[in-house]
């Protein structure tokens, strides 16, 4: 009974990372999403407006105080895109333990299903062994969604940044033809 607990406590522990993997990802789609709808948002307005207002002329000194707020906007808006792939494509280090229990070393490094069992067998009744497997995989699950939250929390940063900086542009446009 012992032992089984104590392998339930290691299943609970790469399901929580993969919670977690699964969350970070979702945060990064809302991220593309928000800025989806932005996007659409200004290009609307930007179609409704009969004065042009989003053409930059450079004739004031105002039109390179806008794009002050412009050129920030998109860098921000492209370090949040970037963040968001990566989030959802991580570069990863290669493991050097071959694990049965992971889904690509079963597809690499077995031919069939013939050559996977006794493999799966010999590890499962050793238990020593399948402890520093199931130890491992909580480890990988654990750095996988670490970096994938690094990344969407970088994402979630930019896009404020860049949510307020475009707004402010956008406003600062308005303004201008107050004026």
């Amino acid at each position: 009974m012992e032992k089984r607990k104590n392998v339930e406590d290691f299943w609970e522990i790469i399901h929580y990372n993969y919670d977690q993997i699964r969350y970070a990802e979702i945060k990064s789609s809302v991220v593309i999403s928000v800025y989806s709808l932005f996007f659409t948002a200004a290009y609307t307005l930007d179609v409704l407006d009969d004065e042009n207002v989003y053409s930059l002329n450079f004739v004031t000194a105002w039109d390179y105080l806008t794009l002050c707020l412009l050129l920030p906007g998109i860098y921000f808006t492209l370090l949040a895109f970037t963040a968001c792939v990566r989030c959802f494509l991580p570069r990863l280090k290669q493991s050097a333990l071959k694990s049965p229990l992971f889904f690509g070393d079963i597809a690499m490094d077995n031919k069939d299903f013939s050559e996977y069992h006794p493999k799966f067998n010999s590890l499962r009744e050793n238990p020593e062994e399948y402890h520093k497997h199931l130890t491992h995989m909580v480890y990988v699950t654990g750095n996988i969604a670490f970096t994938k939250f690094l990344h969407v929390n970088t994402a979630i940063k930019s896009l404020i940044k860049s949510v307020v900086l475009f707004a402010s542009y956008i406003l600062s446009l308005y303004i201008i033809q107050l004026f």
